[in-house]
């Protein structure tokens, strides 16, 4: 490797970093992609939202995506064992965005787009480990290092696309953990694992237990993606091997243990901290941050690849307007982080309310009174990025309202009315 120059350099390459790179380059701006990983890579966050259609389409990768052999879905399940409650939610038909999507594996979606990103005329460069960074009026410098080979890259402006890593957070900001949402997930890919029949085949299940939550997502070529999410000190009190404590969860949640019967593990049990955080800063002079590096949101409702896809969407349509009128001050970047910050809202308090008892009472009980269910649909299709219509938020506001009118009635029942995030 070779000093080298570049209009937009992007740190990490996986959906967001390649998402941005291909719209920048395509563009005609000089793009370079620093991943510090080689792919393919083993990476959890397989199922998309039918959003994510729209986004690929513009990136100009569907045909590609629809001919990878991916496992079309047209809904999620969800079955709380603890209540007996349970709803099958699909996609609504007539939106801007199609009734289905795919689950995917990421190992072969993520190599996928950053060779698009590459053929649209993006330099790539991984295994490559951005270490230091120095802002000034004019661009920034990078220290990279791949291997025993050193560089120093200049640009004119950065990205950081670096997932849950938080570069610019870690050096020039601060994260914020989201309170109670300490959690851990532990996931393995199965053969064999038992299938829903017809067009339920595909669905997303959610399996709520005394322990915590499984998810169930099938994917192509009979392959099952199945985790685990545990309160973090549950994970600490256990002594044992990770696949030790893995199947003692399978063991608790009946439904997960009933349908997998007797699949093959296929590859090992892997392990990660699974917690929502807000990070600081997401826009400055001369960067932008999208998708991870802003912030994380539990992955119950499957949003990780369109929050990364569509932010750096918006990155780059901010940053193609920075280029054009040569401003690139923090200020200048103020409408993109408003923006971002609303399409992300609705997710964050989805989260927080779908814990809650009374909430789940009426997620799981769903009539589609003033239109309450369609609402719901939408946030969770990716809607809150691309069309929140009025009646949507004025359906949200209310389905809101009747939990916390839920909650005071369970209370003077003398139910359980204590979010769950208090595994």
């Amino acid at each position: 490797m070779t000093p080298t120059t570049s209009d937009v350099a992007v740190i990490g390459g996986g959906p967001g970093g390649s998402t941005v790179a291909t719209h920048l380059a395509r563009a005609g701006l000089s793009v370079v992609v620093f991943e510090r990983e080689v792919f393919p890579r083993f990476k959890v966050g397989e199922s998309l939202v039918p959003a994510t259609m729209l986004l690929l389409e513009r990136l100009g990768v569907l045909e590609r995506v629809e001919r990878g052999g991916y496992q079309v879905k047209y809904g999620a399940t969800f079955l709380d064992e603890e209540t007996g409650l349970g709803h099958t939610f699909y996609f609504l038909r007539g939106m801007p965005w199609p009734n289905w999507t795919y689950n995917v594996p990421r190992a072969d979606f993520d190599a996928l787009l950053l060779d698009h990103a590459r053929k649209q005329g993006a330099v790539v460069h991984q295994p490559a480990a951005v270490g230091g960074v120095t802002f000034d009026a004019a661009g920034v410098t990078l220290d990279v290092a791949s291997g025993d080979d050193r560089l120093t890259h200049r640009a004119r402006f950065l990205v950081d696309a670096s997932g849950r890593d938080g570069f610019l957070a870690g050096r020039l900001g601060r994260r914020v953990r989201v309170p109670n949402l300490g959690k851990v997930a532990l996931f393995a890919h199965y053969r064999g694992a038992d299938r829903f029949p017809g067009v339920e085949e595909g669905n997303v299940r959610i399996y709520l237990f005394d322990g915590g939550w499984f998810w169930w997502i099938p994917m192509g070529g009979d392959l099952t993606s199945i985790g685990v999410v545990l309160h973090a000190r549950v994970a600490r009190a256990h002594a044992g091997a990770p696949e030790a404590l893995f199947e003692a969860m399978v063991q608790r949640c009946r439904a997960v243990a009933d349908h997998l019967g007797a699949a093959e593990r296929v590859t090992p049990i892997h392990r990660t901290a699974n917690f929502a955080y807000t990070n600081t800063p997401v826009v400055g002079d001369r960067f932008l941050v999208v998708g991870d590096a802003i912030a994380f949101v539990d992955p119950i409702f499957s949003s990780g690849v369109f929050i990364a896809m569509r932010t750096a969407e918006l990155a780059a349509d901010t940053i193609l307007a920075a280029f054009a009128d040569g401003r690139f001050s923090a200020r200048r970047f103020a409408a993109y982080e408003r923006r971002v910050g609303r399409g992300m809202s609705p997710f964050f308090t989805f989260i927080n309310r779908y814990y809650e008892p009374a909430f789940l009472d009426l997620f799981l009980r769903p009539r589609n009174v003033f239109g309450m269910v369609r609402a719901v649909l939408n946030v969770l299709s990716g809607g809150s990025f691309i069309r929140m219509p009025l009646r949507v938020r004025l359906s949200l506001t209310l389905l809101f309202g009747l939990a916390r009118i839920n909650t005071w009635v369970r209370r003077r029942a003398g139910r359980p009315v204590e979010s769950r995030l208090e595994w």
